[in-house]
């Protein structure tokens, strides 16, 4: 006869045992499977955050940068700002000239034309004519003749002298306003100059904005996957938590049923001793050992227990 016929409580334990460590083994392939999953994420985790920092560390690089090209624009500006003033100043004091100039030379026109004879010329008949008047011996009418013609060459040297002043004035006005266009051309240089450097800087400022722009990009994404993978391992510790429970139930009832398994052996055991001993009885037997009297008188759980 099969003796799990015979054991109907150790037969269905068993097989609870069996039942037991198939469930234990599935939960402890879990516990790997989810294990080598975390260790993974971990090392991602690692991975990005590492990549994360030299990004970050970067992007404060490129608007370090950013900054520096900033400060430099503001001051170009500030410069652009000024040699412009400069440059209107010395466009309205060009045109104020050129309208001085233009004067200059209507007033030599009317003097050119009304005085016609050299200075050298005028100043030596004016000579000539005193020389007359202080040696000769005149009538009163060539005398008057004399101061008359004397006066008007005096009012023409007076004219011509005054030609000799606007035209010394009208070329040092000449040389001026030549010297201040000169200055202008200059000032326009350098606006041009200045405009290419804030261009240039522009250029490279657009250029670390689309940087700036790609590393922030980056950086978000690397935020979006740090916190997935962070999300999924915080789940994994409370699966982790709760296979590790599961397990520890697990072997609490496995102990439980072992420990049921073994009583009901002893049990049997001790039953069998108990009715070999009273057949022994029956044949006549009076001499019992100790531990055959234990085992008629004694009480199966104590005997179990030992």
């Amino acid at each position: 006869m099969n003796p799990d016929s015979r054991n109907p409580s150790i037969s269905r334990l068993e097989a609870e045992l069996d039942a037991i460590n198939k469930r234990i083994t599935e939960t402890r392939h879990q516990l790997q499977e989810i294990s080598r999953e975390k260790t993974i994420l971990i090392s991602e985790l690692k991975e990005l955050r590492g990549e994360k920092r030299k990004l970050i560390e970067k992007l404060k690089k490129l608007r370090g940068e950013y900054r520096k090209l900033n400060e430099e624009r503001r001051s170009l500006v500030e410069e652009i700002k000024r040699v412009r003033s400069e440059k209107n100043e010395k466009l309205n004091e060009y045109r104020e000239l050129i309208n001085i100039i233009r004067e200059k030379k209507a007033q030599l026109q009317v003097l050119g034309r009304e005085v016609r004879i050299p200075l050298s010329a005028l100043r030596s008949e004016i000579e000539r004519i005193e020389w007359i008047l202080q040696t000769s011996v005149l009538s009163a009418e060539q005398e008057n003749q004399y101061i008359r013609r004397l006066k008007r060459l005096g009012d023409l040297l007076q004219k011509a002298m005054q030609a000799k002043q606007e035209k010394n004035e009208y070329l040092e006005l000449r040389a001026m306003v030549t010297s201040i266009k000169l200055q202008i051309d200059e000032l326009k240089k350098r606006i041009g100059e200045l405009r290419e450097k804030i261009e240039r800087l522009d250029d490279e400022r657009s250029r670390l904005r689309s940087q700036i722009a790609e590393l922030s990009d980056r950086i978000e994404e690397l935020n979006k996957a740090i916190s997935e993978r962070q999300e999924r391992i915080n789940r994994i510790n409370d699966v982790q938590h709760q296979l590790r429970n599961t397990l520890t139930e697990l072997y609490n009832e496995l102990r439980r049923i072992n420990k049921q398994i073994e009583r009901l052996k002893i049990a049997k055991i001790v039953g069998e001793k108990r009715r070999m001993v009273e057949e022994k009885i029956k044949k006549g037997e009076k001499k019992l050992t100790l531990e055959e009297l234990m085992v008629l008188y004694g009480d199966i759980e104590d005997l179990v227990e030992e």
